[in-house]
């Protein structure tokens, strides 16, 4: 059992007992949720990349030209709401799966693996920041399908 994270487009295939929750904004976790100001700095950071920058992808050179990580820990660190929720889903965690879901695939920067660090360090969370993939996904690979990996 374990605080966990993964992407959208794989909720459906999680295990029918793992917990999730939407940590994207207007789905019900604001608090956990980048704010407005953040993600829309960060998006016309995003729309400035160009290639040879020294950034991997566009995503990349945007978190941390907005410096996203620092910005999102005060965030969550200034919001009593935020820390009560994230305390709470770290205790959850010690008995059931609990996954943290936003949009962003394994290969992009995302927020849920700053709310894991948080969860770990703050609440002494347990957590597994392993990629979920679903059963059979390994299977893909060795059939010549590239590996997902694990930005943090």
């Amino acid at each position: 059992m374990a605080l966990r994270q993964t992407y959208l487009s794989l909720k459906d295939k999680l295990p029918a007992e793992a917990e999730t929750v939407l940590v994207m904004r207007g789905r019900g976790n604001d608090e956990l949720a980048p704010s407005r100001e953040l993600l829309e700095e960060f998006n016309d950071w995003k729309a400035r990349f160009t290639p040879g920058q020294g950034y991997e992808t566009a995503f990349h050179f945007a978190w941390h030209k907005c410096g996203y990580e620092k910005r999102l820990r005060a965030q969550i660190a200034a919001n009593p709401s935020a820390t009560a929720r994230l305390k709470a889903l770290a205790e959850r965690a010690r008995t059931h799966d609990v996954f943290l879901i936003c949009y962003e695939a394994y290969d992009k920067p995302c927020h849920r693996h700053l709310l894991l660090e948080i969860a770990e360090h703050e609440f002494g969370a347990l957590i597994d920041p392993t990629p979920y993939l679903p059963p059979g996904a390994g299977k893909a690979r060795e059939k010549g399908k590239p590996e997902q990996s694990a930005l943090l």
